[in-house]
Order: structure tokens, then sequence, then C-alpha cells
């Protein structure tokens, strides 16, 4: 049988009875058509808004880098203090290098506190807490302050070194300090004392609060022994004066068992161990005499730059 041309099936088509499709086929086409409709309204229109509002946009974008541009220009960004190598992190209000006056770290990094066990450690709170709130109480004193907050003893885990060879880890941030922060005058090892287990002897009473009492210990023998000691005396006086009772006094120790004898103390004339509290103090009471301490070393450094 032969096919139908094109021509003959137009032909039948309009000869034939008149086409009558059902109602669902009109509703579904209908549908489809207006779905269509909708869709290319939609692209004309967003063309037609995009076209309208580019200009502007492109004039605001030139006219924000010019502003930034100038801004940088007039005043250029201050460089804050912070370090991504044995420095450990920088409290985020330190000064910039050259200002910073003060630094602060932790060798027993995970020291703790509300434990009657001498060796009481915690991962998380402990001593590096106490020494980032010195270091926000002393920058908010206009004291410019770096904190280092490595976990030494992470680290000393980790190289599966000796607990008495820690002192050789810190030992490296505290010699980048020094060169980082040329101008810094005090170098301060915060821990907490382990070896009075009597709460009252590490704990005193301030506006009816309690705090945790300070230690200066300081090692004999050193390069700067003299120098340290007549700090760490200052700032046991002055802190007394302003908070009565607050500090135990200055201790002078002979060398110990760790593999760095000198404690860090032979690298820098500003360099003090400092014991806030001991294992059964809170960190509250931690936190508060770090407040009390920021205002004493204030005064004490304001006292030697005059």
């Amino acid at each position: 049988m032969r096919a139908r041309t094109e021509q003959e099936w137009i032909r039948l088509l309009k000869d034939g009875d008149e086409l009558k499709p059902d109602q669902e086929y009109i509703h579904q086409t209908r549908k489809k058509l207006l779905y269509e409709a909708r869709k290319l309204r939609s692209k004309r229109e967003k063309k037609k808004v995009w076209r309208m509002i580019w200009p502007s946009m492109m004039a605001v974008a030139i006219a924000a880098i010019l502003v930034i541009t100038t801004l940088n220009q007039v005043n250029p960004p201050v460089q804050r203090s912070a370090s991504h190598n044995s420095l450990g992190t920088a409290s985020k209000t330190s000064a910039t290098n050259k200002e910073t006056k003060v630094f602060i770290y932790q060798t027993h990094s995970q020291e703790s506190f509300e434990t009657k066990e001498v060796a009481g450690y915690n991962p998380k709170k402990n001593v590096r807490t106490v020494g980032k709130k010195l270091g926000t109480y002393l920058n908010k004193e206009s004291v410019p302050t770096a904190v280092n907050t490595t976990d030494y003893v992470k680290q000393l885990l980790k190289k599966k070194m000796e607990y008495k060879e820690i002192y050789e880890l810190s030992r490296n941030s505290v010699k980048e300090a020094i060169k980082t922060y040329p101008n810094v005058q005090l170098l301060l090892d915060i821990h907490r004392d382990g070896e009075i287990k009597n709460r009252q002897s590490t704990t005193t009473k301030v506006d009816g609060k309690n705090v945790a009492t300070v230690l200066f210990i300081i090692y004999k023998n050193q390069p700067y022994t003299s120098e340290n000691t007549k700090l760490a005396i200052e700032l046991d006086k002055t802190l007394n004066e302003l908070y009565p009772g607050v500090s135990r006094g200055v201790v002078q120790k002979d060398k110990g068992i760790a593999s760095v004898p000198s404690y860090n103390q032979d690298l820098h004339e500003g360099s003090i161990m400092v014991n806030i509290g001991g294992v059964e103090n809170t960190l509250k009471e931690e936190i508060r005499t770090a407040k009390m301490l920021a205002k004493a070393i204030k005064v004490v450094l304001k006292e030697e730059a005059d």
C-alpha cells in the first residue's frame, strides 16, 4: 500500500469531520501554554530589571573601591601582634610588636584547679584560661600584652618527651617573644601552686569575695637574678598595697629538676614565674586575682617608665 503524502494528509484533515478534543486534553494544554508564557515573561522582566540596575551597581562598586583605597592610604591598617608558630595565639587586643610590654605564657599548660590532687591537670579548664584573662585585663588597662596559649603538655606527649623537659618547649617561645617584641619589659610564666594542699594558704578575701593569692618565684644564680628579684618585689609590694593580703611574697629557689634549670629566667631581666592560687582554688577565684594583678602590673611598669 502506497504511503500518503503530506499534501494528502492535509486534504483529508480539511475535508474530514471537525476535530473535538476532550476537555482534559484542552485543560492540560492550556496549563502548559500558560506555564510557558509565565516563564517567558519572567525572563523578559528579569532582563529588563537587570538592564536598569546594572549601571547603578557598577557605579556603587567603583565608588566603594575608591573610598576603601583612599582610607587605606590615609589610615593604613594596624598590624596586630599575633603568631602562628611557637608564640601560640596572641590576645586579640594585643598591640603592635614594638608596643608590647608584657608577654604571658604557661609552661605547665594543663595545671588545673578545684581538685585536692597535687597533680591536678585538665586539658581545658587550666592556667591557660587564667593567662588569657590576665592578658585581656592588661590590655584593658592600656598595657600592651601578648598572650601565648600553646599547650606544651600536649606537645610534650606528642613528642614523647619526659615531663622535666617541658621547659625546653616553652623556652623556644620565650626566645622568639624577645625577638618579636623588642620592647617587652615583663615575661610571666603563669602557674598554680601544686605544693600547698591547704586552701586557706592560697585563698583570701577582697571586698567580701574569695580570691586566689599570688606567689612570685625567682630562681637563684641566673644572669638576671638581681633584676628579676627587684621587679618581683615591686609587684609583691604594689599588689598588697592595692589589695592587702593577695600576695604571699617573693620566694627564691635553687635550681630544680627541669632540663632547663633556669626556668627561662636567664633569658631576660623581666622574667618571673607567678603562682596564682593552688589546686583547691576555683577558676573564678583565679580570674578575680588576674584582674587585680593586671592593675598592679600597670602601676609597676608606669613607675619603671618614669
